[in-house]
C-alpha cells in the first residue's frame, strides 16, 4: 500500500476510493454506504484528511428541496488524478525491481 505523508498520514487509498465515490453520487452518505462506512466516521476522515493537506476537499450543501450534497474541489480533483498516476507509474516501478531481484 502506498499513501502520501504530510507531518503523518495525508492521503492514501481509503480517502481516495470515498472522494471517488463521492464524485460518483454526489453524496458523502451515498460514498460511506458504498464503502460500508458510517456516514460519522466518513465525515471525520474527510475533515482528518482536509487538516493534514491544508486544503479543502469537498463543499456540501445541506438537504432541502432536492436533499444535500457534496462536490468535490478543484484541488480535490487534482490531488485525485495525481494519486492515480503515481499508483499506476509506482506499480510498473515496483513489478521491474520485483523482477530483477526475484524472478532470475
Amino acid at each position: 500500500k502506498l499513501w502520501l505523508e504530510k507531518d503523518g498520514k495525508a492521503f492514501g487509498e481509503g480517502p481516495y476510493q470515498l472522494l471517488a465515490g463521492i464524485l460518483e453520487t454526489g453524496s458523502l452518505s451515498n460514498a460511506a454506504k458504498k464503502l460500508n462506512m458510517s456516514y460519522s466516521l466518513a465525515y471525520n476522515l474527510i475533515k482528518k484528511v482536509e487538516k493534514n493537506l491544508g486544503f479543502p476537499l469537498i463543499q456540501s450543501k445541506s438537504g432541502g428541496q432536492g436533499g444535500g450534497g457534496s462536490v468535490l474541489t478543484p484541488e480535490a480533483l487534482d490531488l485525485m488524478e495525481k494519486y492515480n498516476g503515481f499508483l499506476k507509474e509506482s506499480a510498473s516501478a515496483l513489478e521491474k525491481l520485483f523482477a530483477k531481484y526475484f524472478n532470475s
